[in-house]
């Protein structure tokens, strides 16, 4: 990288695609360690709690900087949302955890920069409930895995010369009372056609859940089913534009970009529609769903090298886990959302 970044741009490391070939394979080595037999879940986003309907708004009256690619007209999309837990096995909703939001749009025109189906017309979000990413670049993540799979004294040496790593996690990872009273972030940068931005996530509903004395293991799922059951849930959509490299950098998502160097502005409305989800079909249909951020127009284009990465990555360790389970992955299909 040079001395001085430039505004809104890249810095690929030389030996990434040999770091890619290396964690494709380590992903799932660590994916059959953790499931020899039954069912095989994801590498991370293990437990799902709900796939819910929802619609995603673009907002009308746009500026002229906010009308890029999907924003450019105020267009309603139907959508299905995946929240889960980010921990690599199913567990308690009690537990310090990362949540994510993932969100597919369907009957979104235009070409894809990827797409698992050449007619498929959905297009990805993924959101976290941590502000910034676990590790500071593609290198450190796959040490980091290599750890975990070692496990032991591996992992425990790892964290002790990764502080900052150590201090990541250990902030990213919280107990929620409720999955639609708290704000996502996308964590890592996309571009917003010339530029870069990063997306955020605000509930328009004030905080008022407390964690439950006795939490079920599967309380967030009970509030979501609770709360859908008798209204409708709002969310907006932000993107928050890189204004300084140095202090918003788009290769090290470890750095948390700050509002009070570039403020978040809003874009679109997410309607989450009142409704039931926890059917078995439905429950089910949550689990074979799969995300990349790649699954966007070339306007969003994921930048940074955790987004290079994902490229190759998900759409591999998808085609193993649904393998495995000897299941379809299959986009939802244009028009309403349905099963």
């Amino acid at each position: 990288m040079s001395a001085q970044p430039e505004l809104h741009k890249e810095y690929p490391e030389d030996g990434e695609e040999e770091l890619v070939e290396k964690l494709i394979p380590l992903l799932e080595l660590l994916i059959e360690k953790d499931y020899i037999t039954g069912t095989t879940y994801r590498d991370t986003h293990a437990k799902g709690h709900a796939a819910v309907r929802a619609e995603f708004s673009v907002d009308a009256d746009l500026p002229d900087d906010l009308r890029v690619g999907l924003f450019k007209e105020p267009v309603a999309y139907p959508a299905w949302i995946r929240f889960s837990n980010l921990s690599p096995r199913p567990r308690a909703d009690k537990k310090r955890d990362v949540r994510a939001m993932s969100i597919k749009l369907m009957s979104v025109p235009g070409p894809r920069l990827w797409q698992s189906e050449p007619d498929a017309q959905t297009l990805d979000f993924i959101m976290m409930s941590s502000q910034t990413f676990l590790s500071p670049n593609l290198a450190t993540f796959c040490d980091l895995e290599v750890a975990i799979y070692k496990g032991g004294l591996s992992l425990l040496w790892f964290f002790v010369t990764h502080p900052r790593v150590a201090l990541s996690i250990l902030k990213g990872n919280r107990r929620t009372a409720n999955l639609l009273e708290i704000p996502y972030y996308s964590q890592t940068a996309y571009a917003f056609g010339e530029k870069a931005v990063q997306y955020h996530i605000a509930p328009r509903q004030q905080p008022s859940s407390r964690m439950p004395g006795r939490p079920a293991n599967n309380f967030l799922r009970e509030r979501l089913r609770e709360d859908l059951g008798r209204q409708e849930r709002f969310f907006d959509f932000m993107v928050q534009f890189q204004t300084d490299p140095v202090r918003m950098p788009i290769e090290n998502p470890m750095v948390p970009w700050s509002p009070e160097l570039s403020p978040y502005r809003r874009v679109a409305t997410i309607k989450i529609l009142r409704q039931e989800f926890d059917s078995p079909a439905q429950m089910q249909f949550a689990e074979n769903l799969s995300f990349s951020p790649w699954r966007t127009l070339p306007e969003h284009r994921p930048l940074g090298s955790v987004n290079r990465a994902r490229l190759h990555v998900y759409p591999a360790i998808s085609r193993f886990r649904h393998q495995r389970n000897n299941t379809v992955s299959k986009e939802p299909e244009s028009g309403s959302p349905s099963l």
